[in-house]
Formats: structure tokens, sequence, C-alpha cells
């Protein structure tokens, strides 16, 4: 009895066994590919381009699906591979190998990148890896096909993720139509998944296909379908957001673009002399420069202007660089130098003069931008310190110095009158903010100082403007007008903080209410919370009332009315011949 009683629960438990095992194999594969890599690569040192990080947190996490598999190649001694079939698949883990070996293998590839500017032979190894990354990534979506047991989302993520990687691999070998194809496939899918999925997923899929669309416009640039022009590979390698393949052959494109542009371009004009320019790479960089200052001024958009201002001041800093090291090999290579060797290192001089002069310009119009970014931010969750603003108007300060040292030299009158004006702006609006700072700290005797001395300052600036006398100075003279008007309330409100704390008044005025309803409009309810010392008797000042005007009418019908005759309530008098001779000689009374 008891052996069948064994034998039975030994059956049901195999059958349980089975069940679950049917259960399981019923299941389907949810893997969200984009947000899985994505959380990963910036988590593990994408977010700062580092990419050897990444791969070894790569190696890492495969050794560990591998081991929690089950599925390791062979032991510690000898290697046996093992081949990843669509049968063994009981678990989606094992849709992670051939996910995480395609992103060992790109970033491998794109850490090459990175080197392969300083060694050449590194782009074939660079190159080796893309495809062992493609490889990796068409298994992925071959498992997934095979099996039968992923959702309709993980097949689409998929299929995308290997596009992405299939179009990067035709791209590095200027493939352009297979790679527009294969980018076109790509974003189109990513897009309809970002019309689908969840709000807080939303945004990095539209990043994903905003990366894509730079690498669809190149190829479709280097097929034909776009015009040649500069500003618009600029515009490409701007909007070529973290994609350093991309980066690295439009600089390629521009650098070719450059050189031959720079042919042109064989002197410059400033301070009334003329700089001749004959290094070619000098050349180029200052035809980069002038593309770039044209690429600020048509847009609209302030968060790029700001990154167009920043590379600007790197081209700039590049081109200075590049005169300096010009100069010093000329002091290396001649220990004698000749009258025209001298005349050749003062041009050099006043090249440098004049790159720092447009590099001085273009950085006081960055903060500028930034200080209307930080003015914007006013109103926002994140306002801004007066410490920020005071940090900003320090560097304007110290630029237009360094401007003036350098002008000194010219006799242009008007230009210095300029800097003095925009000296005191700047001081003016410095001291405010610092007055801002100090109320903070509630430092009511510094902070009317500093106002005070802003308030001097502002009339400086104002008198200096208007000896300038150009167009321009209007704009700057209604911000100095704002402000000082600003500094004029301020400056009251001060006075009564300052007032209120001499005397010790703190107490009794935060126990003031003026908020409070009145006591005359709630006599018919009782508020024990009232005390004897801040009671509001009445509003003051009192409230307006409505009243009704006094009406005025105009009788315009009058003259149109027509009234009954009353000619038969009339009194008849009688009269004899005394009334006859009366009336005929002194008239009818």
């Amino acid at each position: 009895m008891s052996d069948n009683l064994e034998e039975s629960e030994h059956q049901d438990h195999e059958q349980q066994e089975k069940e679950e095992i049917e259960t399981v194999n019923q299941t389907e594969f949810c893997i969200e590919i984009l947000p899985t890599i994505k959380a990963a690569q910036n988590q593990h040192g994408l977010r700062h381009g580092d990419y050897q990080r990444y791969r070894l947190y790569c190696t890492r996490r495969l050794r560990r699906i591998r081991k929690s598999l089950h599925f390791t190649s062979g032991h510690r001694h000898r290697y046996h591979k093992k081949p990843l079939t669509s049968n063994i698949i009981t678990d989606q883990r094992y849709l992670c190998i051939p996910l995480y070996s395609a992103e060992r293998a790109w970033a491998m590839a794109m850490e090459l990148k990175q080197d392969s500017y300083t060694e050449p032979r590194k782009r074939y190894h660079l190159l080796r890896k893309l495809k062992k990354a493609n490889k990796n990534a068409k298994d992925l979506l071959r498992l997934c096909e095979e099996t039968g047991r992923c959702d309709a989302r993980t097949k689409l993520e998929v299929q995308a993720y290997c596009d992405w990687i299939d179009g990067n691999v035709q791209f590095e070998q200027q493939k352009w139509q297979e790679a527009l194809d294969a980018f076109g496939s790509s974003q189109n899918i990513y897009q309809k998944l970002g019309g689908v999925v969840s709000d807080d997923q939303r945004n990095m899929y539209h990043q994903r296909v905003d990366e894509i669309t730079p690498n669809l416009r190149y190829c479709a640039y280097n097929i034909g379908g776009m015009p040649t022009d500069v500003s618009e590979l600029i515009k490409l390698r701007t909007n070529a957001l973290g994609s350093d393949m991309l980066s690295s052959k439009i600089d390629e494109v521009l650098a070719k673009t450059g050189e031959k542009t720079a042919l042109s371009l064989t002197e410059v004009q400033w301070q009334g002399s003329t700089i001749p320019i004959k290094n070619e790479q000098v050349r180029v960089s200052l035809i980069k420069l002038n593309q770039t200052i044209g690429e600020v001024g048509k847009e609209e958009k302030r968060e790029e202007k700001v990154k167009l201002f920043e590379r600007l001041l790197m081209e700039c800093q590049d081109a200075v660089q590049t005169v300096k090291e010009q100069i010093s090999l000329e002091l290396i290579s001649e220990k004698k130098r000749s009258h025209k060797q001298e005349q050749q290192s003062s041009n050099l001089q006043q090249l440098i003069d004049y790159l720092t002069h447009v590099k001085l310009v273009q950085s006081i119009q960055r903060n500028l931008l930034l200080l209307e970014t930080l003015q914007f931010s006013k109103g926002s969750q994140k306002t801004a310190k007066p410490e920020e603003f005071v940090r900003v108007y320090d560097i304007l300060l110290q630029h237009i110095t360094e401007l003036n040292e350098l002008t000194q030299s010219s006799d242009d009158l008007l230009e210095a009158k300029h800097f003095t004006a925009q000296t005191f702006k700047f001081k003016a609006f410095r001291c405010y903010y610092l007055s801002e700072s100090y109320t903070m700290m509630k430092k009511w005797v510094e902070s009317i100082g500093l106002l005070e001395r802003a308030s001097e300052h502002v009339i400086q600036a104002k008198e200096h403007f208007r000896e300038w006398g150009k167009t321009e100075a209007e704009s700057d003279l209604s911000k100095l007008r704002q402000l000082q008007e600003t500094i004029r309330g301020k400056k009251c409100e001060l006075q009564v903080h300052s007032i209120i704390e001499s005397q010790g008044l703190e107490e009794q005025m935060s126990e003031l209410n003026l908020h409070e309803k009145p006591l005359t409009e709630s006599l018919d309810t009782f508020n024990p919370s009232i005390s004897s010392r801040n009671i509001t008797l009445a509003p003051l000042p009192p409230e307006y009332k409505p009243l009704p005007g006094k009406p005025l009418f105009f009788d315009l019908a009058l003259d149109h009315v027509e009234f009954p005759s009353l000619a038969h309530r009339v009194e008849k008098k009688g009269g004899g011949l005394t009334g006859f001779v009366k009336g005929l000689f002194w008239g009818r009374s």
C-alpha cells in the first residue's frame, strides 16, 4: 500500500515538473534592447567616452551570464566552443550572449577608432571588430526568429539594432548606398517604437533617431543627393551627437575643402594694417574660424549657439598655437636674423594679436549669451544664484581689459570710449549682483553700499555711451535705465530692513499679518487664535466700494408731443358797455 502511494507521489511530481517545463517553454521572451544597452553604456564609461571600460564590463557580463546558465566554453585548462542554437534556448538570458558579444566588439572598434588617427594600421583591426559585431548582431536576429518565443517588440528592437550595426560597418567601408539603406531601416523602426513605448523611454528612442539623422545626411551627401556646401558640412558636424565615426569622416572632408578655399586667403586687415598669411595651416584655421562665426550668426537656438561658441574658441586657440609654433621654429632655425626675417616675425606677432582679438570678442559674446541664459532661468525651478552672475561679470571685465590693452596702439577714440562704457556697465551689474549676494546673508549696510557704487557706475556708463554716440548704444542705455530703477527700489527695501534690525522690531514685524481678514468684517465669527497684539481692526487703506451714479435725464421728446386742448376748462368772463369802453381806451388786461 505504501509502495503504491510512493509511486503515485513520484508520478504526480514528474507530472508537475512537466507542466512547469511546458509553462516555461510557452512564456515569451521580452528584451528591451535599446534601454538595456543604453543603461549599461551610461553606467560603465560611455558617458565620458571611455570605451575600454565599457568593453571590460561587457566581458565580465558575458562571463557571469555563461556561468549562471552553465554554458561555459570548456574549463580552465581547455577551450571547447559550444554553439548557441535555438534548441537549447530555454531562458531569455541566452539571447544576451550574442547581444553583449556584439557590444564588446563594437566598443573595441570605437576604442581603436580613437587610436587610428595616429596609427593608421589600426583601421584594419577596427574593421575586423566591426564585422565581428555585425556577425553577432545577425546571430541574435537569427536566434530570435528561430526560437519563435520572442514577442513583437523584441523582434523589432533586434532588427533595428542589427541594421544600426550593419550601417556602421558599411559607413566605415565607405559603401554609402548600403549604409544609407541600413541606417534608414533602423531609424524607421526606432521612430515607430518611440510612438508606442512609455513616456520615460520615449526620449531615449527619439535621441537614437536624432543620432542616426546626421549619418543619413552624410551618406546622401557622398552619394550626391545634397549640395557640396561647406556650411552644410559644418552643420552636419555639429549635429553628430556622440558619433565619433561620423565626426572623423566629416573632419576629413572639411580639411580637404578648407585646403582648397585657403588658397584664396593670403592676408587679413586689422587696425589699418595688412597682415600677410603664408602658412597653409594658419589659412585653413582662419577659414574654419570665419565659417563658424557665420554659423553662430545664423543659429537661433540658445543652446546650439553656446556649443558653436565653444567650438569657435577652441579653433581660435588652435590657430594661435599654430602661429606660436611657427615663431618658435623660426627662432630655432635662425640664430642671426636678417631684416626680412624680423619683418616676418613682426607679422606673425601681429597675426597672434589679431587672433587674440577675435578670441576675446567672441568670448565676450559667449559670456553675454550665458548671462541671458542665467537671466532666463530665474523664473524656472533651478534659479541662478547671484554668485554665478558675479563670476561671469568678472570674466567679462577681464576680457574688456585685455581688449583695451590690445587696441591701445590704435588712434580710434570712439572704440576706446566704447570699451570704457562697457567696463562701467559690467562693473555696475557686478556691484548689483554682489549686493544681491550680501542681501541673502542679511548684511544690509554692505548691500546698500554696493548699490550706491552700482548707481555711480551706471551714471558714468551712461555718459560714456552718449559720447560714443552710435545707434547700438540705445539697447545698453535702456538696460542701464532699468538697472537704475531697480537699484532705487532695492535701496528703499534694504533701508527698511536695516531700520527694523537696528530697532529690534523683527519679532513685532513677524507677528504682523496684513493678509488676515479684518475684525470689522468678521464680527459674527469667533477666532480663538486672535491675540491683542496682532488684531487687524479695519483694512488700511480702505477698500473702494462701487456707488451708483446720479442719473441725468434729457427731455428730447417735449417738442414733438401734442397736448390736448383745455379751452373748455377756461372760465368765460362776461362784459358790458363799460368793459367795452375800458378796453377800447386802456387795452385789455
